[in-house]
């Protein structure tokens, strides 16, 4: 019995092994952690197809927790060249790459604006993906200049690997609602499906200074921060895209605004600030919450449809420089609620006017809610939701906010005594 098991048990064990036959050490890979595409000067795209690719690589010594760069040790490298895609770039620069190329690591794909004004932005996405090595979960970045610019101009002070550095940046701005999730899956999720605007991140560097003067906090898009000193790169507001090509932006309020519109989004706590309704010279800083998901109905008839929204926050007052009462108040409370409805309430329809206007598409993803109103996917597809109904949908909003509290106050007799 034992000699016969004995070919079999042989026999197995040639498929246990086989798993390690393309096995790879760090040190004999070159990995990826940013994606840049620009269009290439000096080439008609209407005769053949090319792209200036930018790689950024993360040195992988320097990625092991607690190994100290040598002196001198380049902590990244960057490279630029042109091909015909970003796919077959990777073994172009293997041609002065000592390392084998690995997209296995890349956390971010940066587009030029330029680039993703065109059509051959979409073309060349959807077949380089194909490949095995490409994250769908890779967020796009489109940048105002060039992604090449964007990518050498990029030095954060506070933050020694590049790998991590995209990561903490795209977290911590998707975060505070200033940016919306932009990754790769969700780009040809909604793309594909032919029926809702895809938002990216929005990027720049500061190449000319756009400063546009003091705004609101979240009323800019990259490029025209107020800022000096540190890290050139900004990330704020977001670029529309219509059927795989960009066809506008959102400032950083408008995409938060969006955010909160769509179910589908993830979106936590964030700060927000707005006028004082009883001394117009101070803003109130609050923080808004959606506890309770979005209310969308949607009613189908002859003509355009009807969209009613029920838009639910919770509002929690941080900080009153006008020193007036409203946590004892329940007069000021009321002018204090009825003023954020209406303010947010403004913002909602302003910018719902302008998708519904300028970009003849809805980027809150409420197809969600049109396509159960159907029997077939052709009817679907026949009554055209983005192009002919939602451009002319009678849309009202009710608003749903909730103060829920008005953080530590001082009272006025507290303040004297300070300034005393």
């Amino acid at each position: 019995m034992r000699r016969r098991a004995l070919p079999f048990l042989l026999f197995s064990m040639v498929f246990l092994l086989t798993g390690c036959w393309d096995k790879k050490e760090v040190e004999e890979r070159s990995y990826v952690v940013a994606i840049g595409l620009d269009l290439p000067k000096g080439v008609d795209l209407e005769k053949e197809q090319a792209v200036d690719v930018t790689f950024q690589f993360s040195n992988p010594k320097l990625n092991v927790k607690g190994a100290n760069p040598a002196e001198g040790a380049e902590m990244e490298d960057i490279i630029t060249l042109t091909a015909p895609d970003f796919v077959t770039a990777r073994n172009m620069a293997n041609s002065f790459v000592t390392r084998e190329v690995s997209f296995s690591h890349n956390k971010v794909l940066i587009i030029s604006e330029e680039l993703a004004k065109t059509e051959i932005f979409y073309r060349m996405l959807s077949t380089a993906f194909k490949d095995r090595e490409m994250r769908r979960e890779a967020n796009i970045i489109v940048t105002e200049g060039k992604a090449s610019e964007f990518i050498s101009k990029n030095k954060p002070e506070m933050m020694v690997r590049p790998h991590r550095y995209y990561q903490f940046l795209i977290d911590r701005a998707t975060e505070t609602g200033m940016v919306p999730e932009s990754t790769i899956n969700r780009f040809f999720a909604i793309t594909d499906g032919d029926a809702d605007l895809f938002l990216a991140m929005y990027g720049s560097y500061d190449k000319n200074n756009k400063e546009t003067g003091f705004q609101d906090e979240d009323q800019y898009i990259a490029g025209q921060v107020p800022k000096r000193g540190g890290n050139p790169i900004q990330l704020i507001g977001s670029a529309v895209f219509k059927e795989g090509k960009m066809i506008g932006t959102l400032t950083g309020e408008e995409t938060r605004i969006t955010r909160f519109l769509d179910n589908t989004a993830e979106l936590r706590d964030l700060f927000s600030s707005f006028q004082d309704p009883l001394d117009k010279r101070y803003k109130i800083a609050v923080r808004l919450k959606q506890t309770k998901k979005l209310k969308v109905k949607i009613k189908k008839r002859n003509g355009p449809p009807k969209i009613e929204i029920t838009y639910p926050l919770d509002v929690k007052v941080l900080s009153v420089p006008s020193m007036i009462n409203y946590a004892d108040n329940l007069e000021n409370q009321e002018k204090l609620k009825t003023a954020l409805k209406n303010k947010l309430k403004e913002n909602a329809e302003n910018l719902i006017e302008k998708t519904q206007k300028e970009f003849k598409g809805e980027p809150f993803y409420w197809s969600l809610n049109v396509r159960p109103l159907f029997d077939t996917v052709k009817e679907y597809e026949e009554w055209d939701w983005m192009n002919k109904n939602y451009p002319l949908a009678d849309i009202h909003i009710t608003m749903d906010v909730n103060i829920v509290g008005f953080g530590k106050q001082l009272k006025e007799s507290n303040i004297e005594k300070v300034r005393d």
